[in-house]
């Protein structure tokens, strides 16, 4: 059994940013994912920002999150969108360098002190007199004050190819099938 003061179900985009602010608060953080090799992987769609999303990033930026100081150490082409328009629709977006992103929001994660990654895939909550108490995964089970869910695209995945449907969280990837299933037994929809 492992304790930690958070943990953190996830290692995307959220995942990062949210045991990254808990490390930096003094929280003893355990980030879980399916896979340590894909660490803020950006699957399809290298942007960070754009339209509706660069007033997020710089909300995360301002409260010292760590995307956009990765992107700009690693953006192959940035520039402003919609310049010809007024200023509320006016969005700064970056491109990545997907595998570099990646490589250095992990390098940011795993090198911290208060955060340990590991790599299991959890299969549902840990629920003692209707509060959370952590999380049960395949190799261990994580005991933790708070608990975040940050699996995007992986809770409840489908991919869709032409006709064909398949669960999936990313291609070649499991989506977290048992963990949507316990959250419905907890009855979250």
């Amino acid at each position: 059994m492992v304790h930690c003061d958070v943990v953190v179900v996830g290692a995307g985009h959220a995942g990062c940013e949210a045991a990254l602010a808990a490390a930096r608060m003094g929280a003893q953080v355990v980030v879980l994912t399916s896979s340590l090799h894909q660490i803020a992987r950006m699957p399809c769609n290298p942007s960070i920002g754009g339209p509706a999303k660069s007033q997020l990033v710089r909300e995360v930026d301002a409260l010292g999150g760590m995307m956009g100081q990765a992107i700009d150490e690693t953006h192959i082409h940035i520039r402003m969108l919609n310049t010809s328009k007024g200023p509320a629709v006016q969005a700064l977006r970056a491109q990545a360098d997907r595998p570099v992103y990646s490589q250095r929001v992990a390098q940011e994660l795993l090198g911290h002190p208060n955060v340990r990654v590991i790599q299991d895939l959890v299969h549902e909550l840990v629920v003692e007199q209707g509060e959370v108490r952590g999380v049960q995964g395949g190799q261990d089970t994580y005991r933790a004050g708070a608990t975040v869910l940050t699996t995007g695209t992986f809770l409840g995945g489908v991919l869709h190819i032409g006709e064909t449907s398949m669960a999936g969280g990313r291609s070649g990837e499991p989506p977290a099938a048992a963990l949507s299933d316990s959250l419905r037994q907890h009855g979250l929809q």
